[in-house]
C-alpha cells in the first residue's frame, strides 16, 4: 500500500510541538532514541559520514550524530522545529556540523540534486506522507555506494497486543487485527501503522540491501502501569532488554515500531 490514509497536514507538527517535546522527555521516549541509535551505531564504520536527517525535526538525532562528529542536514517541513534543531545544535557546540533547512519530504530529491550521502535518516516520516513509496524511491536516489538508509516506522502487529495486554480491552484488539491506522495521542488523529514487509518491498525496488531489521520497544509498551518507568533504576533495565530484544527474531516482528536499515551495494 503505497497510499497514505492518515497522512498529517504539515501544520500540525508545529502547532503540536509542544506535545511532542513532552513526549520526547518522557522515559518511554527517551527509549525510543537509545535504542534507535543502538540499532544504528551496529552498521555505522569508522569516520566522519555526510548524513541527511529527513523529517528531522528538533534535532534530537541529528545533533546526536553530529556530537559523534558526522557532518549532519537536518531537513524537516516544520519551520518551529527547525528552530529548535538550531538551538540544540548551539547549546551542544556543533552548529559547524549541523546544517538545517525547510522543505516537503517529496521535494528531497530536486533540492539536493547533485549531492550523495553516507547516511539517511527517515524516522518516523513514512506514515505521515501522502505517498510513502514516492518519498522512499526518492531519498534512496540521494544514498552513496555503500551507503545507508534507515527507516523507523510504526508496526501494524505491535496494536492488537498494546490493546489486549496494556489495555486489557480484547474488543479493541481483535478490531485491531486488520485495523492500518491507530491513534495518535501527540498529533491528535489515526495515522498509519505499516507492514514491515512492505517497506522491506520499498528496499528492493530501490536497489537497496536489507542489512538491519530491528524493533523498538519490544515490550515497553505492553507494560500497562507507566508509573513503574519513572523508575530510574527499572527503566535502565528496561533500555538493556530492550537493546538486546531490538535485533533478535522473533521480537521485532511485534514490537512498537520496526527499523529496517538498508545500503546501497558498493
Amino acid at each position: 500500500m503505497a497510499e497514505s490514509v492518515g497522512a498529517v497536514d504539515n501544520a500540525v507538527f508545529d502547532e503540536r510541538l509542544a506535545n511532542f517535546q513532552n513526549w520526547q522527555e518522557t522515559p518511554w521516549g527517551q527509549l525510543r532514541y537509545s535504542v534507535v541509535a543502538a540499532n544504528l551505531d551496529r552498521h555505522l564504520g569508522d569516520g566522519p559520514l555526510r548524513v541527511l536527517d529527513v523529517a528531522g525535526g528538533n534535532g534530537k538525532e541529528g545533533v546526536r550524530l553530529a556530537l559523534a562528529g558526522h557532518r549532519v542536514t537536518v531537513f524537516d517541513v516544520a519551520p518551529v522545529s527547525l528552530e529548535g534543531a538550531r538551538r540544540l545544535a548551539e547549546e551542544r557546540g556543533v552548529s559547524d556540523l549541523v546544517d538545517v533547512r525547510e522543505g516537503d519530504a517529496h521535494d528531497v530529491p530536486k533540492l539536493f540534486e547533485g549531492q550523495e550521502f553516507d547516511l539517511l535518516l527517515c524516522h518516523n516520516l513514512l506514515q505521515y506522507v501522502p505517498d510513502r513509496a514516492e518519498v522512499f524511491r526518492g531519498l534512496a536516489t540521494l544514498l552513496k555506494p555503500g551507503g545507508l538508509l534507515s527507516v523507523v516506522c510504526p508496526n501494524t502487529y505491535a496494536v492488537p497486543l498494546e490493546a489486549a495486554v496494556r489495555e486489557l480491552d480484547l474488543e479493541a484488539a481483535l478490531r485491531a487485527v486488520d485495523a492500518r491506522t491507530k491513534a495518535n495521542v501527540v498529533y491528535g488523529k489515526d495515522i498509519d501503522v505499516l507492514d514491515v514487509a512492505e517497506i522491506a518491498g520499498l528496499y528492493r525496488e530501490s536497489g537497496l540491501e536489507v542489512v538491519g531489521t530491528h524493533g523498538v520497544m519490544n515490550v515497553c509498551n505492553l507494560i500497562a502501569d507507566n508509573e513503574i518507568k519513572h523508575d530510574p533504576r527499572f527503566f535502565a533495565r528496561l533500555e538493556e532488554l530492550e537493546i538486546a530484544l531490538a535485533a533478535r527474531q522473533p521480537y521485532p516482528s511485534t514490537a512498537r515500531m520496526f527499523h529496517l536499515i538498508g545500503r546501497r551495494p558498493s
